[in-house]
């Protein structure tokens, strides 16, 4: 029996340990505890972005948007879309407006994700910032 409760522990343990890595891993996200472990100097969700997840920043290389085609003529065609609070924003500047202590989490999906969730003129991919605001 007790070898039986030891092997769950240690199991449920491996598996624990394996999902805090994997969340610390993910690069297309940025947690409150990331925020919280870098915040020394950040004010704004773009500070948090510039400092913790530079390349959502830049547009992918060698892609090209179709975004003035679409008629799309509020964002920069290299530029990813925001959206905050599932409120799309017309430009990257918007992050500036969003206070670091009312940020929950950022996502960014890649070109390929924003197009197929989104919808064109996501080819510079999203960044989706989720407020305390929304919740």
């Amino acid at each position: 029996m007790r070898r039986l409760l030891a092997r769950t522990l240690l199991l449920l343990l491996v598996v624990s340990g394996s999902a805090l890595a994997q969340k610390r891993g993910d690069r297309s996200l940025i947690t409150r505890a990331d925020i919280d472990e870098g915040a020394s100097g950040m004010l704004t969700a773009q500070d948090a972005i510039q400092r913790l997840r530079p390349n959502w920043l830049r547009p992918p290389l060698g892609r090209n948007s179709a975004a003035g085609m679409m008629g799309d003529g509020n964002a920069k065609s290299n530029e990813a879309i925001i959206y905050i609070d599932d409120v799309r924003q017309p430009n990257l500047e918007s992050l500036r407006t969003v206070a670091l202590d009312k940020v929950v989490s950022m996502k960014y999906l890649d070109q390929n994700r924003a197009v197929q969730m989104l919808g064109p003129g996501h080819e510079a991919g999203s960044i989706q910032v989720t407020t305390v605001n929304k919740r």
